[in-house]
């Protein structure tokens, strides 16, 4: 039988049959998962996947999408998981490269924001695929926030590794308790901070099949972006959160404004999970007591390194399958700006390096956006570093002279951009992040200025 041969085997055979795995509009006990799992595996097996095989899985995100991904791992696949909203010539350039030689297409139209229970699964065989060269059980892609999108690789080791740290981490979900996920499980938090590590401890997982208020109400952790945590904030019906303990917030920056609304109303402070997609979980302030912009402490076992005011994380081999540059140091630059907050005794984001430049800078660019922010004309700002340049998304009337005056009155000098760009709107990646590279954003814009 599958479950009881592949490196994640003691994950599913954990928990009595009649114990909830997850939830939806329905329960999913332990004994159904693996009932699932086993009858996948079957069915997987019977079309030629087998050690080996490169598998990518994407659409609909539903209990078949994990209880897929458990099958493959199970019969020793690499499996391969592109955003569901990666579509088109990216979806098309990422299989040139990576070139899987089976797709599993989950659902019709992917939907992204609602979480199906069930979907049809179509088994499609791919010209020019080639098995797997390395080891790596799972291949997720960076986000393509400072450059072009990456193929990311994690071993059987690496995510048991990264589950054992996440174990030891105070205050991470634990048995019995309801964890409402909303990051998506093609990220790296949401498979393995949230769906392997409920799985690894005997949380529950929920997912939100309807009004996320209905999905919240009795949750007593919530994993999200900040978007779903403003949106809870928002929400215009006499909606409590009484059983809520912990919210984590990962994946994007997190607004002052959105902090601050989500704790005056629900009374629990949002914290911070910060990881990349090549290293997993790197540092934590899961209680938010430092404020949005501090990622909190490393995690047990992670080594990092501030160099030119840039966070490095040790990985003792390169997690990238097509790179072929030598990997020196086993020191990955995650692009981050950090600094030591000694009044938190905790790191603290500053923003991200310029990738066409690749240096650091001294200024703190995450301040200058919290400032732009502010104006009452401005929705939105990504701010970018050496020289220091804005790009803005503000209401009519809004012009350079103002925002320069604006930023004149709060910020010193040396912090003042340089230049000040006004957008309709701020240029997102394929998998919903905001973009920061500075040709990106100066292609978007001529492109919206030219319709």
């Amino acid at each position: 039988m599958p479950l009881d041969s592949w490196w994640g085997a003691e994950l599913l055979r954990g928990g009595a049959d009649d114990a909830v795995w997850a939830r939806a509009a329905r329960p999913v006990t332990n004994g159904a998962l693996r009932a699932e799992v086993t009858r996948l595996a079957a069915l997987f097996g019977g079309q030629g996947i087998g050690p080996g095989c490169t598998v990518a899985v994407q659409g609909t995100p539903s209990f078949t999408q994990l209880w897929s991904i458990f099958a493959l791992w199970s019969l020793g696949a690499q499996v391969l998981l592109p955003d569901p909203r990666l579509r088109g010539k990216d979806r098309a350039a990422l299989f040139a490269q990576c070139a899987p030689q089976v797709q599993l297409v989950l659902g019709g139209a992917p939907r992204t924001d609602r979480f199906t229970e069930e979907c049809e699964i179509l088994v499609r065989r791919l010209p020019g695929g080639t098995p797997a060269r390395t080891g790596h059980c799972l291949v997720q892609f960076s986000s393509g926030t400072t450059g072009r999108i990456k193929a990311v690789g994690r071993t059987p080791e690496s995510l048991l590794g990264e589950l054992n740290r996440l174990a030891a981490i105070p205050g991470m979900p634990g048995r019995g308790e309801r964890v409402l996920l909303l990051d998506p499980v093609t990220h790296s938090f949401g498979l393995i901070g949230g769906v392997l590590h409920a799985l690894n401890t005997g949380a529950t997982v929920v997912f939100a099949t309807g009004p996320l208020a209905a999905a919240a109400r009795n949750a007593h952790v919530i994993l999200g972006n900040p978007r779903h945590f403003e949106l809870l904030a928002a929400t215009p019906d006499a909606l409590s959160l009484p059983r809520l303990r912990l919210a984590v917030s990962c994946g994007e920056i997190l607004p002052q404004r959105g902090y601050d609304d989500f704790a005056e109303r629900f009374g629990v402070l949002i914290g911070q999970a910060y990881g990349t997609t090549e290293t997993g979980i790197v540092a934590t302030d899961l209680g938010g007591r430092s404020g949005p912009r501090s990622i909190g402490l490393p995690a047990p076992g992670i080594r990092i390194a501030i160099t030119g005011g840039v966070l490095h994380v040790h990985v003792p081999q390169s997690p990238y399958l097509y790179e072929h540059h030598p990997w020196v140091g086993g020191w990955l630059s995650t692009q981050d700006l950090v600094a030591w907050n000694p009044e938190h005794r905790a790191l603290r984001l500053r923003g991200r390096v310029d990738a066409e430049r690749a240096r650091g800078t001294d200024v703190d660019l995450l301040e200058i956006e919290t400032v732009l922010r502010a104006h009452r004309l401005v929705s939105n700002a990504v701010v970018l570093g050496d020289p220091v340049e804005a790009h803005v998304v503000g209401a009519a009337g809004l012009d350079e002279a103002e925002l320069r005056a604006w930023c004149r009155g709060v910020l010193p000098d040396g912090n003042i951009p340089s230049r000040y760009h006004l957008m309709r709107e701020l240029p997102l990646t394929p998998n919903g992040k905001t973009l920061r590279s500075r040709s990106g954003l100066r292609e978007h814009r001529l492109a919206v200025e030219s319709r």
